[in-house]
């Protein structure tokens, strides 16, 4: 291994308050990278010496991150262009632009990489839009490893370069089947995991607010084999099934976390977490085993859910499992099927609701207004049924067509206005712009989601439950959330 640095991995920061506005103060996550940490560890696997520099985790702006990637030397600089899901990737992306400009104006012969979900989903575009020299199309493993490795670039899978004055793109690799294999190492040493950076999301850490900065978050598989239409998953891995890591290495990388680092919170990001029973169950028979007493957050559907035991979900419970990421989405199964995300009912989902909290599990519910064919009374019906369902934490969220979606595609497609800057793709974003519906302007869509967001979050009925099962200090802390208002530049503000 070259003690000089081969490639330096960057996380972009400064875009918090253009993202969160002043939830950025105290009520939004600090993510760790996983994909950059995972990254590093393939490249270093093969003998190459990779550093990541966490932009977002050191709160540093453009112009500093610039600054300190140059300083690096490194022979290639790798922007990441991860926000652990798909659908929030696109709004970083205006800081990406920004820090590879910042970047080339101090050393403009310097090779700069994209790589990520949102470069995937509009290479070309990205290509001719952004100050970087090349691409990496798909999951950018193999494509990073031929580029260090000195390949010819018309031999590296998934790369776009520029050429004469124009692109030149090869196919993506395949995909990595064998992840336990090729994927086994994550350069959690590389992250600034002890230091305090990284910050829960609030709603994890109600029961003890003081321990939020004890995170990590993992993925044990990759990829969902579900296409719903808001999703732009399929676009970075081209198909709609799971591969996963053993339940032995996914154990490997909790004994790191909670040994090692002191982790207490574990954010789950797989897309389907509570999928298959051979894998998950493997893992939370370990954890029990282990008695780390984590916290863990996963991924969970309505259909998957209700074919689940009561004494499975007691079980995940016992190992870790306090909080699952609920999409419910919308209370009309009708709005559901033209979304693709199934057509369950109510009685369905109060069935498996009452379960995970007989199975005491809180949910993280997520609710979409402004799905296709959505009206004013059937958003009212689904604020409604939120508050029926009174969950711990609910998260509401205008419907808009991230790239790589069914409904960007539809949307271009059909001339609807999408978002003039990437940053107007950010849910909590003052630029934000959701899609219309057949009956609802998006100004209307958006209006009635921060509406409901306070009437939910000052229902009194919800603040006694918070206060009984997490306490005052939890109670005061939703106060202060639901104390911020957001401002829309649709709406007027």
């Amino acid at each position: 291994m070259s003690a000089s640095l081969d490639m330096l991995l960057i996380n972009v920061g400064g875009t918090k308050r253009q993202v969160y506005q002043d939830l950025s103060r105290d009520y939004s996550a600090v993510e760790p990278p996983f994909w950059a940490a995972l990254t590093a560890g393939f490249l270093r696997k093969h003998g190459y010496h990779v550093d990541i520099l966490d932009a977002n985790a050191l709160n540093l702006d453009i112009e500093e991150t610039a600054s300190a990637a140059v300083s690096r030397n490194a022979k290639f600089t790798t922007v990441v262009v991860y926000s652990q899901q798909a659908n929030t990737c696109t709004p970083i992306m205006d800081g990406v632009g920004q820090l590879c400009r910042a970047i080339k104006q101090r050393a403009g012969d310097h090779p700069l990489i994209l790589t990520g979900w949102h470069p995937s989903c509009l290479p070309e575009r990205t290509m001719r839009e952004e100050a970087c020299d090349m691409l990496a199309e798909g999951e950018g493993f193999h494509t990073l490893l031929g580029i260090l490795r000195g390949d010819e670039y018309r031999n590296i899978p998934g790369l776009w370069w520029r050429e004469n004055g124009g692109l030149r793109n090869n196919p993506r690799a395949p995909n990595i089947e064998d992840l336990a294999g090729e994927l086994d190492q994550i350069a959690w040493d590389l992250l600034p995991l002890n230091s305090g950076h990284y910050r829960a999301f609030n709603w994890m850490t109600l029961g003890d607010l003081s321990t939020r900065k004890h995170y990590a978050a993992l993925f044990t598989s990759l990829g969902c084999p579900y296409r719903c239409s808001f999703c732009a998953i399929h676009a970075t891995f081209g198909e709609r099934r799971i591969r996963y890591w053993s339940p032995e290495w996914a154990m490997e990388q909790f004994d790191t976390l909670a040994r090692r680092y002191g982790v207490r919170h574990i954010n789950l990001v797989d897309e389907i977490y509570i999928f298959n029973p051979r894998h998950y169950m493997p893992i939370a028979e370990a954890l029990v085993e282990r008695e780390y007493q984590l916290n863990i957050c996963a991924f969970a559907r309505v259909d998957r859910v209700d074919k689940i035991s009561l004494d499975e979900l007691r079980f995940l419970k016992r190992a870790g499992f306090n909080w699952f990421k609920l999409g419910i989405e919308h209370a009309d199964p009708r709005v559901l099927k033209r979304a693709h995300k199934g057509g369950y009912t109510k009685e369905v989902i109060r069935r498996v609701v009452g379960k995970i909290h007989e199975a005491g599990i809180d949910l993280c519910a997520n609710y979409m207004f402004g799905l296709p064919g959505d009206n004013g009374e059937t958003m009212q019906d689904t604020l409604n049924f939120a508050m029926e369902l009174n969950c711990a934490f609910p998260s509401f969220f205008c419907t808009m067509a991230p790239p790589g979606s069914d409904l960007y595609k539809e949307a271009l497609e059909k001339g609807t206005p999408l978002p003039e800057t990437w940053v107007g793709y950010a849910q909590q974003g003052y630029d934000f712009l959701p899609l219309p519906t057949e009956h609802l302007t998006a100004a209307e869509v958006l209006a009635f989601r921060d509406w409901a967001f306070h009437a939910y979050f000052t229902n009194p009925r919800y603040l006694h439950m918070i206060e009984q099962k997490f306490g005052k200090e939890a109670l005061d802390h939703i106060r202060g959330m639901t104390s911020v208002r957001l401002k829309r530049r649709i709406l007027g503000d």
